[in-house]
């Protein structure tokens, strides 16, 4: 058990904030951390004032745990949580309190508390404000309407000015490319990103599935190579191995069309995680930062909405002042798991940061008439009825919704092609046996319940036992178990998101393949470190995945995991067919239920 989902203790002169440990809305971190501000402040407070510190105090220690860089108090009731790990009280008979009935404290009250706790000596060491000079170094920071622990101001305000330096910087130098109208014939919104990052610093280049990104991307450092004199030192990285292994292949297939040299030269690059880029060691440090940029002349980062807060801090550190920076990525989708959503905040400024985006609006990959673009399109501008409506619509064959009580036929959709993999992984075939694997695929919003990742594995392994000589499914090992890989392993060259499959060899021997990673090579089991069977997955382990038909499972309505933005990323996984598996109720839940991570950096970028 983490010490996150410890019962929380709470010592008796604090017993009023039971009710939030109750609910749910407090684990024991959060309750240490109260109480620590509890005795720092002593008795010098009324008691009103210091139950409103140290019960924000609480909120701000639980804000990073739920993807928020700060809480919001004057919305909080609206953007606090329940997280169902927290163990309960065994003495409390009553079911716990719902969080618009704890005792809040009036939000404005609580505002104007804590500005003006700024500054006086009873809070020195608890809040300051943005300003260090109005008090020394603290525990939070309040600024903005925002409550802050310390560490993530400081994040915050880094990554901005870091950002912003960058952006007013301009290749002075630089006036564009000659060959860019024979690299965009089209010109538009492609031709536009290749343009910017000609003559700044920093570009970013947002847009949905299909709009040619990483088309764009390509075209764009083939143009930076034909205006620079000298060979420039480009290098590429993505928040999972995963994710960098299928840059590279995306990248290969965007060069088909240049000439030989640049085509050559592109496709030699060697994308890899951010954190290995940065130089990670000693599970806190990185090599290159401030002191020691990054020897880079462009730097490109992919699938940036997947990059939280402190590691686009650690990355914009280690800029040079002389480096491009091309972030890439789709702000629609599922913000990353720790703590922020930098590139929503980044595309939704104001200011030199907000003028150096720039957004691809085409689809290139949905036609017109296409079901997958509109239902993305419809969950997108959060238009609940206009997707249901092309959910259940005859007139798009590429898209359905199917009951969860009628998702036997799903299951014998997804069992049929585990039937086929099984049958390749029999005969050797590691590449056919991972096409059959891969053609449809079960994203679950939660791992566990009906509907969750766990119980659809356990489903798909069933029937799919069921439909074959029982001796293939032997001990943990199985010929034809499609496998995913769940840390890095540089040694292997297997990274975090890499998928494979366990094939039959020579003398009814069993290795395991990966043939979309860097390492192909058939390996024994007992050489592979972490890894999960991969009948199905979550939606948040398939960011930056295609899958021919994605099957999207949502759980019950009134589940807390229903997002917008986690139905719109499940579905953009599907290239030609999606089927979402649940309830019309949880269809609308999720598109009228936006996420809003409290931060301040779109404020900060300014």
């Amino acid at each position: 058990m983490s010490r996150h989902h410890l019962a929380p203790v709470v010592r008796s002169e604090l017993a009023w904030i039971q009710p939030f440990v109750d609910a749910g809305v407090l684990n024991a971190v959060d309750i240490a951390f109260a109480t620590f501000v509890h005795e720092l402040l002593g008795d010098s407070l009324g008691p009103t004032v210091h139950r409103r510190v140290v019960l924000a105090a609480a909120m701000a220690s639980r804000a990073p745990q739920q993807g928020h860089v700060a809480v919001d108090l004057g919305r909080i009731a609206d953007t606090a949580a329940v997280d169902t790990a927290i163990p309960r009280n065994h003495e409390q008979q009553a079911p716990p309190p719902a969080i618009e009935e704890l005792p809040w404290p009036d939000p404005e009250k609580w505002k104007r508390c804590l500005a003006r706790a700024i500054g006086k000596p009873a809070f020195d060491g608890v809040i300051r404000g943005q300003d260090p000079a109005l008090g020394a170094a603290a525990l939070m920071v309040y600024d903005n309407d925002l409550l802050y622990l310390d560490r993530y101001y400081h994040y915050e305000a880094a990554v901005a000015q870091s950002l912003k330096e960058l952006a007013w910087r301009s290749d002075g130098a630089a006036h564009g490319d000659p060959n860019l109208a024979a690299l965009f014939p089209d010109g538009g919104d492609q031709a536009a990103a290749a343009h910017h990052a000609l003559t700044n610093q920093l570009t970013v280049i947002a847009g949905g599935p299909g709009t040619g990104k990483t088309f764009t991307l390509t075209r764009t450092m083939a143009a930076l190579l034909s205006a620079s004199p000298e060979p420039l030192r480009i290098g590429i990285a993505a928040p999972t191995g995963k994710a960098a292994s299928r840059m590279k292949e995306a990248i290969k297939d965007a060069t088909l069309s240049l000439d030989d040299e640049t085509a050559e030269t592109l496709q030699a690059l060697e994308p890899s995680t951010i954190h290995r880029m940065l130089g990670y060691r000693d599970g806190i440090r990185f090599r290159h930062d401030r002191s020691n940029p990054l020897p880079l002349d462009v730097v490109v980062i992919d699938e940036v909405s997947m990059v939280s807060l402190s590691l686009m801090g650690r990355l914009v550190d280690a800029i040079g002042a002389d480096t491009r920076l091309i972030l890439v990525g789709d702000p629609s989708q599922l913000a990353s798991v720790e703590a922020g959503a930098v590139l929503g905040d980044i595309t939704s400024s104001q200011g030199p940061v907000g003028a150096s985006v720039v957004t691809l609006t085409t689809t290139h990959r949905f036609g017109s008439d296409s079901g997958i673009g509109r239902l993305a399109e419809a969950i997108d501008v959060g238009d609940a009825s206009g997707a249901l409506e092309i959910l259940n619509s005859p007139g798009f064959p590429d898209v359905n919704r199917v009951d969860t009580e009628h998702s036997d036929t799903v299951l014998a959709q997804v069992s049929r092609n585990g039937v086929l993999s099984l049958a390749s992984a029999l005969a050797g075939d590691a590449v056919q046996a991972m096409a059959h694997s891969s053609a449809i695929k079960v994203l679950a919003a939660t791992r566990r319940g009906p509907n969750g990742r766990e119980e659809w594995q356990r489903r798909i392994e069933t029937a799919v036992r069921s439909e074959v000589d029982d001796r293939s499914f032997v001990g943990r090992w199985y010929v034809g178990r499609p496998v995913i890989v769940t840390n890095n392993d540089y040694l292997l060259k297997l990274f975090n998101g890499d998928t494979g499959i366990v094939i039959k060899t020579g003398d009814n021997q069993r290795s395991v393949v990966f043939p979309d990673s860097a390492n192909p090579a058939p390996l024994k089991p007992a050489q592979i470190g972490q890894l999960d069977t991969w009948w199905a997955m979550t939606i948040h382990k398939s960011q930056g995945s295609e899958f021919d038909h994605a099957v999207v499972a949502l759980p019950e309505p009134g589940s807390p995991v229903l997002s917008r933005e986690l139905l719109y990323t499940g579905v953009t996984r599907a290239k030609s067919q999606v089927t979402v598996v649940g309830t019309e109720a949880a269809v609308r839940q999720a598109i009228e239920t936006p996420v809003r991570r409290a931060s301040g950096l779109s404020l900060m970028l300014r």
